[in-house]
């Protein structure tokens, strides 16, 4: 595949190593036509030394940066900007390195967005796979094996295409359209992180919606039928899982003292994008955040509420719960179900459909990555002993 001058794909690492090497065999042996820049704030130093190293993966065109340790969320988002502000593409997409990209979605996504100057993001739909653990694989027991399910949709797949910036972010608030990993321009992704950088908020979950409500309030976010981009599901820890361990559930952390400060930066910072794109009444746009977030809120506070009670008595706190909230009730409780599931965490996909391995076909997007994780590499030894490329399994091919 020839060589794509307009995306860059920002990764982003924070240890799991094996997961790193994992994904640039991945993009190795798709030929990924697009530049990669490698932005390494981890507290592990052993994937820099393979990385240093470009005959290990000849087929991906990568640069490696590695930054001091993510030790907050704003080191994080500094490392980002960072990052972004080395892209020279016009186009750039966010990845995890647990993730897997579908090279063909990439140029679609990326044509749609040349045509469509009046939005802000392109992507298509986000499924899942889950790995069942392999003790015999040691360390890749939850990074390869033969055990794989999958689940066709994560996300929302509906587009978001209100003509105005107000109407979009209450679109978003009310289905939680994820935009996280889509395609974006350049520019509008270095400007959303670096207000975020700036607004040095100690709340993971309120930065994160930090640069897609920007990306929403930019322009319209186009959502794609084809299959785009492969989480994977109840994988190794993340930061994020780590942080939201340390600071509770979305009750808990609502608690801390820093929160208040923090979700007034947030709504400050947001409503005041909203004057600029739409030119509305600061106090208009201000009570459109404070009702959207509520809405997105809601369900996920009140699943905390409820904790372990018995599924019978759970029922019967939540159907009280919305009762008691007016005209809103009706709707939020009807979209209680979907929004628990998104926000009780990565590992909380047991209500999905799962698809398993066996009713996939030669054709599937599926099939392809069920190929690749089911033959995992032999072993990772030590680079001085073995050479790399015979003990990762890397090939150009």
């Amino acid at each position: 595949m020839s060589s794509n001058n307009d995306l860059t794909i920002l990764l982003t690492l924070w240890d799991r190593v094996p997961c790193t090497f994992r994904w640039m065999s991945y993009a190795n042996k798709m030929h990924l036509p697009f530049k990669v820049l490698i932005a390494d704030g981890g507290s592990d130093e052993s994937a820099g030394e393979v990385l240093a190293d470009h005959a290990n993966f000849p087929e991906v065109d990568y640069e490696y940066i590695r930054y001091p340790f993510d030790a907050t969320p704003t080191h994080y988002y500094a490392k980002v900007l960072d990052a972004l502000n080395r892209v020279a593409t016009p186009f750039v997409v966010l990845a995890d390195n647990d993730d897997f990209f579908i090279v063909d979605a990439l140029l679609r996504s990326l044509d749609f967005l040349k045509s469509h100057q009046d939005f802000s993001s392109c992507r298509g739909t986000i499924a899942g796979v889950r790995i069942t653990p392999d003790a015999s694989l040691g360390e890749l027991s939850n990074v390869y094996g033969p055990e794989v399910s999958f689940v066709r949709q994560v996300y929302s797949d509906k587009s978001n295409l209100e003509e105005t910036a107000v109407e979009r972010v209450r679109n978003y608030f009310s289905n939680y359209r994820a935009n996280w990993y889509d395609v974006f321009r350049t520019e509008q992704t270095r400007n959303s992180f670096q207000v975020l950088r700036d607004l040095d908020t100690r709340d993971l979950i309120l930065s994160q919606h930090v640069p897609m409500l920007l990306g929403v309030i930019a322009g319209k976010v186009q959502i794609e039928p084809y299959v785009y981009l492969f989480r994977q599901l109840e994988g190794p820890s993340s930061c994020d899982q780590i942080e939201t361990q340390q600071n509770a559930d979305l009750f808990d952390r609502m608690l801390l003292d820093s929160w208040s400060v923090d979700f007034k930066g947030f709504l400050d910072l947001i409503s005041e994008a909203i004057c600029r794109k739409d030119g509305i009444p600061s106090e208009d746009a201000r009570r459109h955040v404070k009702e959207g977030y509520r809405t997105l809120m809601t369900p996920g506070i009140v699943n905390c509420l409820l904790g372990s009670a018995p599924q019978a008595r759970s029922t019967r706190i939540t159907n009280k719960l919305f009762s008691r909230m007016g005209p809103a009730g009706p709707a939020l409780r009807k979209l209680y179900p979907s929004v628990r599931r998104m926000i009780g965490g990565r590992g909380d996909y047991h209500g999905r459909d799962f698809i398993p391995a066996a009713k996939l076909t030669a054709e599937d997007d599926f099939k392809l990555i069920y190929d690749f994780l089911a033959a995992p590499p032999l072993a990772i030894t030590n680079t001085k002993q073995t050479p790399l490329r015979s003990s990762l399994g890397y090939s150009s091919g």
